[in-house]
């Protein structure tokens, strides 16, 4: 996890990429959700302190350790995450697909940057992951004198069976920019602090915890649907593994959306049913109240004393903050 937020004179200072790093960790470490061990998580954001770090070379360094243990016998790891916040870099075309963390030893007559989708593939080719997902909330934008690289061993051939998953998320599409903002807490909105986040890494986060397929889990098909509908310039690529016998990427069961209901016209209870056959899935009870669905398409049916339907609402869960009156 790589987040930087300070930058020598003449880069804009970025309130929001060491908050961004802190939160995706929040989401590894936590049990019921990413799960990993804390041990096995290396955050690395910069302090303003001199000299700037962190630089290419230390990120680079990190992950030559995995290289390392190829040449030790190891047995491999199931997901390996690649998590980069901070200013962009994207090289012109023919290369205009990789996307680099502009360094914090970066000048601004010299953007030095690393290659997170080299970075990326390089881990991949190696076989010691089962999977692997590149996060990088940055900008993609072509500008001024870059330095803009990823030295990493070759190891392995992607192209040799078995096809192992991916997903890589981009926070912008090639030359364009991304925003940082005061948002909620990607996990607690009603009771913790907002604090200055990339827009992406805010929806991701919600998404690894509520953007659920029909069958109720967290997929990469799933969650590029959820993060595309909020997050209009982003770029997704994903791949769910040999096609004769897809493995898809999943990252847990959904939370659900919490929808916030309460009562007019007469109504003392409410009820919801699926949108698209009709069959009660929330059976009636008293408001307000909330409840908690999977995205997709619902109807919150008012009902009276004598049990009588008052009157329906249609509605579209996709994220949380959701107030439906029936």
């Amino acid at each position: 996890m790589v987040g930087i937020d300070h930058y020598v004179p003449g880069i804009a200072t970025l309130q929001g990429a060491v908050n961004d790093c802190n939160l995706f960790c929040r989401w590894l470490v936590e049990p019921t959700l990413g799960g990993l061990d804390p041990a096995n998580v290396n955050l690395v954001v910069s302090t303003g302190l001199q000299p700037p770090e962190p630089l290419r070379s230390q990120v680079e360094d990190i992950l030559v350790t995995y290289f390392d243990r190829a040449n030790n016998s190891w047995p491999g790891g199931r997901r390996l995450y690649l998590f980069f916040a901070g200013h962009g870099l994207s090289r012109p075309p023919p290369n205009h697909r990789e996307c680099a963390l502009v360094m914090a030893d970066a000048r601004p007559n010299l953007l030095r940057g690393l290659l997170g989708d080299v970075a990326a593939n390089s881990m991949r080719l190696t076989g010691l992951f089962k999977e692997v997902m590149l996060v990088m909330d940055c900008c993609a934008e072509v500008s001024g004198p870059a330095e803009l690289l990823c030295y990493l061993p070759y190891y392995g051939d992607v192209t040799l069976a078995p096809r192992r998953p991916f997903l890589h998320i981009h926070a912008a599409a090639w030359n364009a920019t991304t925003a940082e903002r005061q948002l909620p807490d990607p996990f607690k909105p009603e009771t913790a602090p907002a604090s200055w986040q990339g827009v992406l890494t805010n929806v991701l986060l919600r998404g690894l915890t509520i953007a659920a397929d029909e069958k109720g889990e967290i997929t990469s098909s799933s969650l590029k649907r959820f993060i595309e509908a909020a997050v209009s310039e982003c770029r997704i690529e994903f791949d769910d593994g040999d096609p004769s016998a897809p493995t898809p990427m999943v990252f847990g069961v959904s939370e659900g959306v919490p929808v916030n209901v309460s009562l007019r016209n007469g109504a003392t209870l409410f009820q919801v049913r699926d949108g698209i056959d009709f069959r009660v899935v929330a059976g009636a009870q008293p408001a307000p109240a909330t409840v908690k669905l999977k995205p997709g398409l619902w109807l919150f049916d008012g009902i009276d004393a004598a049990g009588l339907i008052t009157g329906s609402q249609a509605v579209s869960v996709r994220g949380g903050g959701i107030n439906v009156v029936v």
